[in-house]
């Protein structure tokens, strides 16, 4: 089949910010324009290549039955970003409201793989079937490729199968947690249930298992909204859902017929396996009208929110009291009830509400109890009790954990306790935790600009990387931060035990070293037959771009101490290192031809310098440490605040209490 190439009028930053956006949102768009294409039968499947013990996803398809896409009107709608079928109405052929209309969701799957390929059949206007197809990827900065020519489909039914593949090494873990349906149906569930219960005729297939909100539903409530300003009156609709078993906590925008437009994460939903839905025409109005981004300054928007948050406390609170009324009431008729009589004084019957609260919630962590013996039970309920003027707050995660251990793993742990002891195994097992948490971070630092660009160069992210070190590498110290090549020097001089000769150098060897870089580190041991490893590091705030001042700030670094004979070079190998989010073109032709790794720019004698984009360090971390999170089955969070939380709580003396400030 041969091509012809388009290219697609689309600015640079929507490219990258296409490419660096969320697999699952990327999925999840690929999912609405199946059900924009008036499909009914839509499938999400993946295939898989295996390294050692562990399978990767190498493939991801999304098939379904709709409508295609008309040969004469694909180039028109994949060279143009920002227009597809649905800019020219508001409703498919079906009658179905349009969940997007700016054709952008084919453009997120580059956040997937770097290879997209979509193979539609359509009917043409004499009623024959005919296929083509249209390809693009990461690569080719835009270049999208349409078959020259239509043929004669081998199927029997319209269709879209959309193929993505080239996923990279260093993403692979990622994306393969979407073929994880314990942690993506939820997800996938919540997001389209209101519109799979609006159109009871359409079918969603995830990795082999069958999307029906209809069986994980535990109860639904509605409630009619109207808002009247002068002589307009506005009507929404809030339905509220509590699953049986996922817990997705997120309020939902849709229009009137279940389309969701925008999601809000809402804490107040985190623990109650509740989603809900704001329903109205008038964000289908602003949707179409792109002013659904204005959200809380669109009045009728911000009276709706507001009554929604009402609403769904009422419905909260009165589940709570009749779930905790019940719980406690069959803990009492199996006698664990810790506690005899009525209570006699307040004391004693704040000690018991406070008990009730916490025994609830560990039967919602730890199923397993209401089927355990009486005697564990008891002691259980006991433990809670003697918790609750000690630490409630720890008791029900430990208990949760205790009780999901297998017997073989409780042998394996009082096994481990012989050689260790417990604060030990935790000690590990927390910096593990922190360190996967800091290079999520970092991540986000680094390629979210909402969270990274407010970002202080030297006074929070240049002090923030000195407490956390480790990451270029553990056998490194810190020799000095912030100050002169000649404070170096001195530094230098003393780790190679020489403080001696400080005395005696001569100024002129000094006059010239007035420079003063971000961070050295040196190699804290050094092995009688090795050189000692210094890393001379300069950064730059988290979403600088590089170019040919840095480069040449570092390489100025470099040549001063290769031809400074008061730095030795004959027992200590220099690293001088430039970091940034990434390099301008001036940067990458400079980096052409060059060698490949450490010294990639400049490798001779004792000196090299390199010029890394963040993602290299931070991809060698999660590499690092990619078997231990998987063994921890540490799962990392996706919420968007994530990073400007961690910041606030870790290091508050970086950064202001305000978020707004960051």
């Amino acid at each position: 089949m041969e091509y012809k190439s388009i290219n697609v009028e689309m600015t640079s930053e929507h490219f990258e910010r296409s490419i660096k956006g969320s697999p699952r949102d990327a999925i999840k768009e690929l999912i609405w324009n199946s059900c924009d294409a008036d499909a009914k039968k839509i499938e999400v499947s993946f295939q898989y290549y295996g390294i050692g013990n562990v399978e990767y996803v190498s493939d991801i398809f999304v098939s379904d039955d709709g409508h295609g896409i008309p040969f004469e009107h694909a180039e028109e709608y994949f060279g143009k970003y920002g227009r597809s079928q649905k800019t020219y109405s508001e409703k498919s052929p079906a009658g179905r409201v349009f969940h997007g209309k700016l054709g952008q969701g084919r453009y997120k799957s580059l956040a997937v793989g770097n290879f997209v390929e979509w193979k539609t059949t359509y009917r043409t206007s004499d009623g024959k079937l005919m296929t083509y197809e249209i390809r693009f990827e990461s690569g080719s900065h835009m270049n999208v490729q349409i078959s020259t020519t239509i043929e004669p489909a081998d199927i029997d039914h319209t269709g879209t199968v959309v193929h993505i593949h080239g996923i990279p090494d260093d993403r692979a873990p990622l994306i393969t947690r979407l073929s994880n349906n314990e942690e993506i149906l939820p997800d996938i569930l919540a997001t389209f249930a209101p519109y799979l219960l609006a159109y009871p005729d359409i079918e969603i297939k995830y990795n082999s298992v069958t999307v029906d909100p209809n069986e994980q539903i535990r109860f639904q409530n509605e409630k009619e909204l109207c808002y009247e300003k002068d002589s307009d009156t506005i009507n929404a609709r809030i339905v509220v859902i509590q699953w049986k078993k996922s817990h997705f906590s997120k309020m939902y925008i849709c229009g009137g017929s279940g389309v969701v437009y925008a999601e809000e994460d809402y804490t107040l939903l985190s623990k109650a396996a509740v989603s809900v839905y704001l329903m109205s025409e008038h964000f289908e109005s602003m949707h179409r009208d792109n002013t659904l981004v204005m959200g809380m300054a669109d009045d009728a928007y911000s009276f709706f929110v507001h009554e929604a948050r009402k609403y769904i406390k009422e419905i909260l609170h009165e589940q709570e009291d009749e779930d905790a009324a019940a719980e406690i009431n069959r803990i009492k008729m199996e006698g664990a009830y810790p506690f005899d009589g009525e209570p006699k004084d307040e004391v004693t019957r704040a000690e018991r509400s406070v008990f009730d609260v916490l025994a609830v919630q560990v039967n919602r962590v730890v199923p397993q109890l209401k089927s355990a013996n009486p005697p564990t039970k008891k002691l259980t309920y006991r433990l809670i009790k003697e918790a609750v003027n000690t630490n409630p707050s720890s008791i029900r995660t430990i208990l949760t954990e205790v009780f999901n251990l297998t017997q073989e793993q409780q042998d394996e742990l009082a096994e481990l306790l012989t050689y260790t002891h417990l604060p030990e195994i935790i000690d590990v097992a927390k910096t593990v935790s922190d360190r996967l948490a800091f290079i999520h971070v970092i991540e986000q630092l680094v390629y979210n600009d909402s969270i990274g660009k407010p970002i202080k160069e030297r006074t929070q992210f240049h002090k923030l990387l000195l407490k956390e070190l480790w990451i270029f590498g553990e056998k490194y110290t810190l020799g000095t931060s912030d100050q002169s090549l000649k404070n170096l020097l001195k530094a230098h001089i003393k780790k190679l035990g020489r403080e001696d000769l400080i005395p005696e150098i001569p100024p002129e060897a000094v006059e010239d070293l007035t420079r003063i870089p971000d961070i050295c580190l040196f190699e804290q041991i050094c092995p009688a037959y090795e050189k000692y490893e210094h890393l001379v590091i300069e950064l730059k705030r988290p979403t600088f771009t590089l170019t040919m001042k840095e480069l040449d700030q570092i390489r100025d670094y470099a040549f001063t101490v290769a031809s400074n004979p008061m730095f030795d070079k004959a027992r200590t190998k220099w690293h001088f290192i430039l970091l940034g989010q990434d390099f301008n073109e001036e940067v990458r032709i400079a980096l052409e031809n060059q060698i490949v790794g450490d010294g990639n720019y400049y490798n001779a004698g004792n000196i090299s310098i390199s010029v890394f984009n963040w993602s290299k360090i931070i991809q060698d971390n999660k590499l690092k440490y990619e078997f231990l999170r998987s063994k921890l089955n540490l799962q990392l969070s996706d919420d968007p605040n994530y990073a400007t939380d961690y910041l606030l709580k870790k290091h508050a003396e970086l950064f202001p209490a305000n978020k707004k400030e960051m």
